[in-house]
């Protein structure tokens, strides 16, 4: 059945539609909330609990608890592999819940091996693709990148709040980081309820099992099913430069610690540095969101791939300046995010687009697990990288990787704009 005739079994009503984008606007909120914050005070954490280190070797041991709590996102490849077996739906509201009850283990956390624990299981839940593929399946064929970047404009709302956060908890005379914690814990558990009782499970799920021949799936057989869709090369490269996005972008998590390092920017002006970042990004989105759909996915992957290490240099070198610091860092900084999500936004939006119903979620769980096996590989490297060069230097090492996508993806990514999802297999 086609994309065109399939799409009668979109959820009835345009009413439901618009309700849907509002309570999946409400999970991307959250977990954009989720992701970035743990990135908002690495230098609080060292204070509180490895104030007695010195500084590299403060930084490098994050480094290393960072690569631990990487191996949580391992989890969100099962999270999303049972996306194709029990729904979307209430793995939705799973994941949501699950960053409501990992900050507030973080917000009790008395010691830094409770911190990172929970900074681990934290990991379980955010940046999940299952929101992306419930509205990419509900959506036109051509309107899945807009509507995809409507919800994920919506969810800088989410950044804009943990800003706000910041400005009340991160002052200069008495930060407070666990206040930083409080919005996912208030928000997820309310949310979970919404979701798992007024959302529905989506069309293209319910066609697959009332239409397909019902037959036992097991775990080794359907990631071997993976590497025998029509897309096979096409998905095999994703994996590569998912791994290769992961394993560079240490910047991430630790830009708020060079910063303060370094000295040359207060506390205030970091938050304001993350408060004007949020409306930048905005342009990421709007550029996948109007171009991905007329141009194609690859020009954007090529575009994102190269700036994301030029921004990255220019606030490396920005921070030491003695007079423009703020501002130098802020335009690199910012670039740096659109860059970076939008390069995320574009990998996402191909991996779904190369994997046919029945695996999208096993799909983009496999792609997600390679992603932060990257990033664990990387942040192990680094570790040992910021004792012998400093944290700047391996930024800037670690995040020239985003080259080699552009070829790759060049050569050998097949160009997935106007893809009939229900036609692939």
């Amino acid at each position: 059945m086609t994309e065109r005739n399939n799409e009668n079994l979109i959820n009835s009503s345009k009413s439901y539609f618009k309700y849907l984008i509002f309570v999946l606007m409400l999970v991307q909120i959250l977990d954009t909330y989720s992701t970035i914050y743990p990135g908002s005070i690495p230098s609080l954490i060292v204070a509180e609990f490895l104030g007695g280190l010195p500084t590299n070797e403060a930084n490098s041991t994050i480094a290393l608890a960072g690569s631990i709590t990487s191996i949580g996102m391992y989890f969100l490849f099962f999270n999303q592999y049972l996306v194709d077996i029990v729904g979307r739906k209430l793995m939705l509201a799973i994941t949501v819940v699950g960053m409501s009850i990992a900050s507030l283990g973080m917000f009790l956390s008395v010691n830094y091996v409770m911190y990172v624990s929970f900074g681990f299981f934290l990991n379980f839940f955010f940046m999940s693709d299952i929101w992306l593929i419930i509205i990419n399946e509900e959506s036109k064929t051509n309107k899945r990148a807009l509507n995809s970047n409507i919800i994920l404009m919506a969810g800088l709302i989410g950044a804009i709040i943990m800003v706000i956060c910041r400005f009340i908890f991160i002052t200069e005379v008495n930060p407070y980081w666990r206040g930083m914690t409080l919005f996912p814990i208030i928000l997820g558990i309310p949310l979970f309820f919404v979701i798992y009782f007024t959302l529905k499970e989506t069309s293209k799920f319910k066609f697959m099992k009332e239409n397909k021949e019902q037959k036992s799936r097991n775990f080794i057989g359907d990631i071997k099913s993976l590497f025998q869709i029509d897309d096979r090369k096409p998905y095999k490269i994703i994996l590569i430069i998912s791994f290769l996005f992961g394993f560079s972008n240490l910047f991430i998590g630790l830009f708020e610690k060079y910063i303060a390092d370094i000295g040359t920017i207060s506390q205030t002006l970091v938050s304001i540095i993350f408060f004007l970042t949020i409306f930048t990004v905005m342009i990421a989105y709007l550029i996948n969101g109007l171009l991905a759909d007329r141009i194609g996915r690859k020009p954007l992957l090529y575009l994102w791939s190269c700036l994301l290490p030029i921004s990255v240099i220019i606030w490396v070198f920005g921070a030491l300046s003695s007079q423009s610091a703020f501002l130098i860092v802020f335009m690199g900084y910012a670039i740096s995010h659109i860059s970076f999500w939008g390069l995320w936004g574009v990998i996402r939006l191909i991996t779904l687009e190369l994997v046919p119903t029945d695996k999208r979620g096993t799909g983009l769980g496999f792609r997600s697990l390679i992603g932060a096996f990257g990033t664990t590989i990387g942040l192990l490297l680094s570790s040992l990288s910021i004792l012998a060069f400093g944290l700047g230097a391996t930024f800037i090492i670690f995040v020239i990787a985003n080259l080699v996508i552009i070829p790759l993806g060049y050569f050998f990514i097949k160009e997935t704009k106007g893809v009939d999802l229900a036609e692939i297999k």
